[in-house]
């Protein structure tokens, strides 16, 4: 059986979880803390130590490059769920970065105002260590001052990908491709904290029901 090493709300993690989910593929849950990179470390045997990370047997595969897709195609090839059709693959590439780059960019940033404070007292630096060497001293800080901007934002950021469901039940086809579930995991990691919700956007929120749905 599989074995998913993650993070419960990052929202890369979630995109593969939910991959396993709706296509019942039978899979084991191994949460770590921020700062424990061993178990990933050592399914690699070195190669990796970012989530998610998928161990079949004695394999450990996880993302290494900057537009990680490497676990999604593992399982898409494994089980042959047809989630990167060919003739797609140059929209799915565009619409991965705008959907990573900067749709994701700012929901994690509202995500982490609510969890980083939560998370047990070493694994909270350890998250803020990480932020403020790529942020900036007391990022988190400002995020959560700043967080009713960083909502709009958001926002306005998914008001193109309604716009684009308006006219196909999925991103792309009539059925979920693997943007589908990528931009399925940035909104739950939006709505992970149970704060926040989702934007009044009507074909989105059809789009989200149908998503959210596991026969």
């Amino acid at each position: 059986m599989l074995t998913l090493i993650q993070f419960p709300w990052s929202p890369f993690c979630i995109t593969i979880r939910h991959i396993l989910k709706r296509h019942r593929i039978p899979f084991r849950l191994h949460n770590i803390a921020f700062h424990d990179r061993a178990p990933i470390i050592t399914a690699t045997k070195g190669a990796g130590y970012t989530v998610p990370c998928l161990v079949n047997g004695k394999h450990g595969i996880c993302d290494v490059t900057d537009l990680g897709q490497e676990v999604a195609r593992y399982v898409d090839h494994r089980y042959q769920l047809d989630l990167f059709p060919k003739r797609l693959d140059g929209l799915q590439l565009i619409l991965s970065r705008y959907l990573e780059h900067d749709l994701e960019t700012v929901g994690f940033k509202v995500n982490d105002t609510y969890v980083i404070p939560k998370r047990p007292l070493v694994e909270r630096t350890m998250l803020i260590r990480h932020k403020e060497r790529k942020f900036g001293k007391g990022c988190v800080r400002e995020w959560t001052s700043h967080r009713k901007d960083l909502n709009s934002q958001f926002v306005e950021l998914l008001q193109p990908i309604d716009d684009m469901l308006a006219s196909s039940p999925f991103l792309l086809t009539d059925r979920p491709l693997f943007v589908d579930y990528n931009l399925y995991g940035v909104l739950e990691n939006y709505l992970f904290n149970g704060k926040t919700k989702l934007p009044a956007l009507k074909h989105l929120r059809r789009w989200h029901r149908a998503m959210a749905h596991v026969n």
